[in-house]
């Protein structure tokens, strides 16, 4: 990124896959739980899970059948705030479970289906089936997820088996507790990720979440926030503005973002940010204070302008009622340019795994680079493709090269994978967030 910068002569905004930052919270909350012993690249457990799911009953045509044998969320388990605490959790996820079961597919579909069963553990008049467990990837949690929460609702035959045949004594509470946090806390994160103008508002409530957790399990919260305080892209001076076009964030607290931005509104306006780390155009710095008190006002500085300027948005109504905003022509306006912001990457991810399994099939070396030609041939004929329409002059985009020299090229760019008729697989649109 700092490279990119430095070629393109200017500061970019920075941020990072929502979905990626919470990945990386849990893999530092499962490895802290010391749920696998082994030092072996395969999780163990998982390994074992899969070779021996033929031994456990997955599916069941009458819903009465699974409710002997399945062990869902106990909120008994939990005493005083703590429990009023995990019901409020709880009913958030299953609230928010209701749409996004519309819209979510594949291993994404899965992933709230567990939880909805997880934490409502009613499969009474309901067909239920686990899918096999499929392939697990160093890189992605998801899957893991999914094992995790299957080994915990089979946990009651799981303890049928030999001792060791899938999980050890020792795994079994700790694993709970694991899925626990990942159910009632992950989950809440995970559905929300995709707004942008929603990230600073959820990243801030999920580390409060985080801290307050630490009354359910003070070495999950512990080991959560520790994580989360090196990724706290979306709560840089440059991202909190985010929040006044997000319709979840309070409209007081938005109201106070606009207030303080107001206050230290530069004279010309913020062409390269003051306080960011590092060499040439450096990298924001994230804040070094965050308490359960923290507002996303507390969190606005100089640098705040920084954010207006690079997506050219027009602050002309940050004067005005936060009720009138959404019949301003200027918030209308600078609504759509932040339609340029992505906080998630798994249109690119997709586009990637689709185009991996394709060249994995391929028949020899000859094939291989085939596909590779084809490629490159289409990225040079099209290599503008955001907007698809031929690219504008203004943005030095030579058709020849498909390299970019105008210092105006923003922060995305769009890649286009269309492959001849005569190879068996369907045109891949990736989106690769720089």
């Amino acid at each position: 990124m700092c490279d990119i910068q430095k070629k393109l002569g200017q500061a970019l905004l920075w941020s990072a896959c929502r979905h990626h930052v919470g990945e990386v919270i849990l893999s530092h909350v499962f490895a802290d739980l010391r749920i696998e012993a082994s030092k072996s690249p395969d999780v163990t457990l998982f390994t074992r899970f899969r070779k021996h799911f033929n031994l456990l009953q997955s599916t069941s045509t009458n819903g009465d059948d699974f409710q002997c044998v399945l062990s869902h969320y106990e909120s008994s388990a939990i005493d005083g705030t703590a429990h009023a605490f995990t019901n409020m959790c709880q009913a958030t996820v299953l609230n928010l479970a209701q749409s996004e079961l519309l819209i979510r597919r594949d291993d994404y579909l899965e992933f709230i289906e567990l939880c909805v069963l997880f934490l409502k553990g009613d499969t009474v008049g309901q067909d239920v089936k686990f899918k096999r467990p499929g392939a697990l990837h160093k890189a992605r949690w998801m899957a893991k997820l999914l094992y995790s929460i299957k080994i915990c609702l089979l946990e009651q035959q799981i303890k049928l088996l030999p001792a060791g045949t899938i999980t050890t004594q020792q795994q079994v509470s700790k694993m709970r507790d694991f899925v626990n946090f990942a159910t009632l806390v992950y989950s809440q994160w995970w559905m929300t990720c995709h707004s942008s103008a929603d990230a600073p508002w959820r990243h801030l409530e999920f580390f409060h979440t985080l801290i307050r957790y630490e009354i359910v399990h003070a070495d999950i919260s512990r080991s959560a926030v520790k994580a989360l305080r090196n990724h706290l892209w979306y709560l840089t001076e440059e991202m909190v503005p985010l929040a006044i076009f997000s319709t979840s964030t309070p409209s007081a607290t938005r109201r106070a973002i606009a207030d303080s931005l107001i206050a230290i509104k530069p004279a010309n306006g913020l062409k390269v940010p003051q306080h960011r780390s590092g060499m040439g155009f450096g990298k924001p710095v994230f804040p070094t204070t965050i308490s359960p008190t923290t507002t996303l006002a507390d969190l606005v500085g100089a640098d705040s302008w920084f954010f207006f300027e690079i997506l050219q948005l027009d602050p002309a109504f940050l004067t005005e009622d936060v009720d009138a905003w959404s019949e301003s022509a200027a918030y209308q306006t600078s609504l759509k340019n932040l339609q340029a912001v992505n906080v998630v990457n798994d249109c690119a991810e997709r586009g990637v795994k689709l185009s991996a399994d394709f060249l994995s099939s391929a028949k020899g070396e000859e094939h291989y680079q085939n596909v590779l030609q084809v490629v490159e041939r289409d990225r040079k004929k099209t290599p503008c493709l955001r907007k698809r329409k031929k690219p504008s002059p203004e943005l030095g985009v030579s058709q020849q090269t498909g390299q970019y020299s105008d210092k105006k090229c923003r922060t995305y760019v769009s890649l286009q994978i269309s492959l001849t008729d005569s190879l068996p697989i369907s045109p891949i649109l990736g989106e690769i967030g720089l």
